[in-house]
């Protein structure tokens, strides 16, 4: 069931809520790995997957 019923939600809003769910811890992680990274080639390969998520 794609859409939301009065009992129950749709396949589309718990994908979002899951995508969110898996996506902000990861956003958090490597925000702070990029603000520790020693090296300019590791920061810029992790903000690459951060800035767009």
């Amino acid at each position: 069931m794609l859409r939301s019923g009065p009992d129950r939600h749709g396949a589309i809003a718990v994908s979002i809520h899951w995508l969110s769910a898996v996506l902000i811890p990861a956003m958090l992680g490597s925000g702070f790995r990029a603000a520790n990274a020693k090296d300019a080639a590791t920061k810029a390969g992790l903000l690459r997957f951060h800035i767009p998520a």
